[in-house]
């Protein structure tokens, strides 16, 4: 306080104040702005300063919002004080919001919404009207906001648009802030190719969580724009179990691409209440592989017992994929009927009990085994798909299973025999990075590679794989495109800022068909399409064995 006593310093304060004199009221107040002056004393300042008549206090006020005041708690006392003396005051709120410095005017544009002054609109609809500074335009577009009235729609999306980005985002939340249908449809209205703006209008969607918005962003799933598809995954991952119930609703008449999208986001969500519905499309068994394999790995997210058994059967399925997600869910929802029906698939040795035991061994489905190896059957079948089928890091990971759960012999004799699975020196040499969220799917691509000679690197966190990949040799990426968080077209950005697509090409492997576009009857992949994203090439599940060796092949350096 440079010698002055704190307590001489409120005394003289009170003085002016009641005296009426704002000239020293100013230079003492000015004078404790200061940083280096006790905060506890500032505070104290400001305590009086609202004691103080109206005529003096709102001069006094004006002042103090101009000063450069360093301390976050004095700034906020400030801003209480602003607060409580102008609830009442709405002539000189808006006096000040049309008229004065600018720092003033933003504090009480900012205290007309957060006071609710209904009398401040025409100012404040002046001010986004006719300014063009948008720190001022902002704080007045978030005042108009908390009003929620219709007619300001047609303005706010004027501002949709706008070269800044502060204005573009509190104008679209400004509209989803009106609680009805007409504001939800414009944001909608506003979906293009400018990724911002996608973002922005399916949070502002979310931020209400009401019905009706919540069924337009579960429209959104659907969506062949993959930003748009991933935004409104994630926010309703965010909402949690509230959006459960409209996810089920959804699946009347679902096309393949959306029923795989609704199913993955409710396997995130976790909430029991959704078992029912995922048990029914299980049991109905789509045609469709996709959506068998997003419904067993949503089962595998949540755990439930009680309706175990039938996921049996999705170890006998004809796709590997979904065998494999069938497996881990299995493995993650164990009960006695479901082991019980698991032996009587295993004891027949058939073509199909081999590649269920497969299923389990390739996705390390660790908590079965000590369920099965009492049967004869299950060891037999296992030994013939470590010697035939698996990849090294799945060999390797099994026997030391068998050897954790007292299997020592026999993990041994796994150990003694001769795989089919070796590397040749050029292949080990390749550098595959392989991406995507499902641990599953990792396994998979692992030992559909190790079957071609082709080891690899796994990565289920694509920000891993991204330090990995700019940091390191890399021949090929593979990449999943549909991933919380990073998405396969974000993932493939990142990797164009360093490597073209000649230095390292990528292989993008979906269900969606963002890449493909009809001509004449016929289905074929949009090549401009591929060129704008960095993508090289384009591989669709579910995919033949066939068709991965090619794909992968073309796009290693020979």
């Amino acid at each position: 306080m440079g010698g002055i006593n704190a307590q001489d310093f409120i005394s003289e304060l009170i003085f002016c104040l009641n005296a009426k004199d704002t000239v020293k009221a100013k230079a003492l107040l000015q004078f404790a702005s200061d940083a280096n002056v006790d905060v506890h004393l500032q505070k104290r300042a400001l305590a009086e300063l609202a004691k103080g008549p109206e005529d003096i206090v709102f001069p006094l006020l004006e002042y103090l919002t101009k000063l450069d005041i360093s301390n976050t708690e004095v700034q906020e006392c400030l801003y209480d004080l602003i607060l409580d003396k102008a609830y009442g005051n709405t002539n000189l709120v808006k006096a000040y919001i049309t008229n004065n410095e600018k720092k003033t005017r933003i504090q009480f544009i900012r205290a007309a919404g957060d006071l609710f002054l209904e009398e401040s609109i025409p100012a404040l609809m002046q001010v986004v009207q006719d300014e063009t500074d948008p720190e001022i335009i902002t704080p007045a577009i978030n005042s108009l906001a908390v009003f929620r009235k219709l007619e300001h729609i047609k303005i706010f999306s004027s501002f949709s648009t706008h070269s800044d980005p502060d204005i573009t985002k509190a104008a679209i939340f400004a509209i989803g802030a009106a609680s009805n249908p007409q504001a939800a449809d414009t944001l909608i209205s506003f979906l293009c190719e400018d990724e911002t703006i996608n973002k922005l209008v399916v949070q502002a969607l979310a931020e209400k969580q009401e019905l009706y918005d919540l069924e337009k962003i579960t429209l959104l799933l659907s969506s062949p724009v993959t930003i748009i598809r991933d935004s409104a995954i994630d926010e309703l991952i965010n909402m949690g179990k509230k959006a459960t119930p409209i996810l089920t609703k959804a699946f009347q008449n679902a096309k393949a691409d959306y029923m795989v999208h609704l199913i993955t986001t409710l396997g995130y969500i976790k909430d029991q209440a959704a078992i029912p519905a995922i048990i029914n499309i299980i049991n109905t068994q789509p045609k469709d592989a996709n959506i068998r394999q997003a419904a067993y790995e949503a089962m595998e997210r949540i755990p439930s017992p009680r309706t175990a058994i039938c996921l049996v059967q999705g170890l006998q399925d004809p796709e590997e994929s979904v065998r494999m997600s069938a497996a881990r869910a299995v493995d993650k929802n164990l009960s006695k009927p479901l082991v019980a029906g698991l032996k009587n698939i295993i004891r027949d040795k058939s073509p199909e009990a081999l590649s269920s035991v497969g299923a389990l061994i390739d996705t390390d489905a660790t908590n079965i085994f000590n369920f099965l190896m009492g049967e004869e059957s299950f060891r037999e079948l296992a030994e013939t798909h470590i010697a035939e089928k698996a990849s090294p890091s799945t060999r390797k990971a099994f026997i030391k299973n068998m050897a954790a759960i007292g299997q020592v012999e026999f993990a041994k004799k796994l150990a003694a025999e001769p795989t089919g699975t070796d590397q040749t020196d050029a292949a080990a040499s390749m550098k595959i990075v392989v991406v995507d969220d499902s641990k599953m799917m990792l396994k998979l691509y692992q030992n559909k590679l190790s079957r071609l000679g082709l080891a690899c690197e796994i990565y289920h966190r694509p920000e891993d794989a991204v330090k990995r990949i700019l940091s390191g040799k890399t021949d090929l990426v593979i990449t999943d495109l549909n991933m919380p968080n990073i998405s396969g077209l974000e993932l493939t950005r990142e990797i164009r800022r360093k490597f073209t697509q000649t230095d390292l090409p990528i292989l993008m492997i979906t269900t969606q068909s963002d890449f493909v576009e009809e001509k004449e009857g016929d289905v074929d992949v949009n090549e401009a399409l591929l060129r704008k994203s960095g993508i090289n090439r384009i591989l669709h599940k579910p995919f033949s064995d066939n068709d991965f060796k090619e794909s992968v092949f073309k796009l290693l350096p020979t």
